[in-house]
């Protein structure tokens, strides 16, 4: 590719950061915890489209940095050998600069290579991109020690009524209605932030799943049989909050082999289309071997996924994943869920020990529900020996003390606008 056409890259891409300069952005709950004057480099993962660079630019915010998109099909075929070019045509344009965003640079193969010379030079380095395999052997290769890595999901509830520029505050009726309207729409439409400001629902997140299924993976692992691949991810997020079962992939669609099947699922988990839970055990194997499913955001649920598959008890269960799993890495915590003479959905372990146990109950109004989840936490404390025991319900809130046990009961809203430490009292 010529010169020519590599500054024009950089150019346009300037200008579309320079287009952008003056909107009003939500400030981003894991925005602090990113260094900018690091001299590790700064790793931020997730799904497309989730807002990793727009996160990048507003922690250099006023900072002199340069920017390149690595995501331009003008790029694609880009080389490790056209780096060194691509640098100096960026200080051509931005001028001295100490800071640089590579936005989805492992798509240049030997990148970290090019970003090891550049920490030599002292120069802090955010990178982004939207597959976690990638980054992470590249990282492990090359970047051993240096580099803090950040996973960015779409908005949170509370992210989304900061866009939405609601702050609930003095709990009243009024107040109570319109965040449970709000949660009703965000189980619904989810965080993705352009879906948020007000891009069609439908049309976007069709058009996100066929980029992250074809870009992402169909052409960067060379899958033969794109039709079935595809019907195998629409299938994946059909089965949210629902065990995994590699043989029945196998079975349905005429797969080779189980293995197959794993590897399909590995590729949709390291493009973030989905998420994958492991059991907990003490075996390792155990651990390995099975697993429940999340879709990484409402949105995909109600778009992709059958009429009839649309529970609203396992959505809940979905949008509670996404926070435990959202708050892991800086919570410093890992979640599981337990399946053994009963099931609980989640397991909160930190430090060498579990914290919590978690049930999502739409309702406790029905009494076989009710003693379903109560004995479920009963069961499993025993056994687990927890700090907490917690049952996240769409609307009900009590303390239930039981043969020596306390569980709280906590509506989901409050659950989510509260915030969560593990193993902790909410606070």
């Amino acid at each position: 590719m010529s010169k020519d056409t590599f500054l024009k890259v950089i150019i346009d891409q300037k200008e579309e950061i320079d287009l952008n300069a003056g909107e009003a952005l939500v400030k981003r709950e894991f925005e602090s915890i990113i260094n900018i004057h690091s001299q590790l480099v700064q790793i931020i993962t997730g799904v497309r489209r989730s807002g990793k660079s727009t996160l990048a630019h507003q922690v250099y915010g006023n900072l002199n940095y340069a920017y390149l998109n690595f995501d331009d099909e003008r790029l694609i075929d880009c080389s490790p050998e056209d780096l060194n070019l691509l640098l100096e045509l960026l200080y051509q344009e931005y001028g001295d600069f100490k800071h640089l965003i590579l936005d989805e640079i492992q798509n240049i193969d030997g990148w970290s290579l090019f970003v090891n010379r550049l920490l030599r030079k002292k120069m802090h380095i955010i990178v982004t991109g939207s597959n976690s395999k990638l980054l992470n052997v590249e990282l492990a290769s090359h970047l051993t020690g240096r580099f803090s890595s950040t996973e960015l999901f779409p908005f949170s509830f509370r992210e989304y009524l900061e866009q939405k520029q609601f702050q609930p505050s003095a709990g009243t009726t009024k107040e109570r209605g319109l965040l449970n309207a709000f949660y009703s729409e965000y189980s619904k439409t989810g965080g993705f932030p352009e879906v948020v400001r007000g891009e069609s629902t439908e049309s976007y997140i069709n058009d996100l799943f066929n980029a992250i299924v074809t870009r992402d993976i169909v052409y960067r692992h060379n899958i033969k049989y794109v039709r079935t691949f595809r019907d195998i991810a629409r299938y994946l997020v059909n089965n949210y909050s629902s065990e995994l079962s590699f043989n029945r992939i196998k079975t349905i669609f005429e797969l080779g082999s189980e293995n197959t099947a794993k590897s399909y699922v590995s590729y949709l988990e390291e493009a973030y289309l989905i998420l994958t839970l492991p059991k907990f055990s003490f075996k390792k194997q155990e651990q390995l071997r099975y697993r429940k499913i999340y879709a990484v955001d409402p949105a995909f649920i109600s778009v992709l996924s059958d009429d009839f598959s649309r529970n609203s008890g396992r959505i809940l269960e979905n949008i509670v994943f996404l926070e435990l799993r959202r708050k892991a890495i800086s919570g410093n915590y890992e979640v599981y869920y337990y399946k053994k003479q009963v099931e609980i959905d989640f397991v909160v372990y930190s430090k060498g020990r579990v914290t919590e146990l978690i049930q999502v109950s739409e309702s406790l109004k029905d009494k076989i529900t009710y003693n379903r989840e109560v004995r479920a936490l009963i069961q499993a404390s025993s056994d687990l020996d927890p700090n907490e025991l917690r049952i996240i319900t769409e609307n009900e809130e009590l303390i239930i003390n039981q043969d020596g046990q306390r569980i709280e009961v906590i509506p989901v809203i409050k659950w989510l606008l509260e915030g969560y430490t593990a193993g902790s009292e909410m606070s």
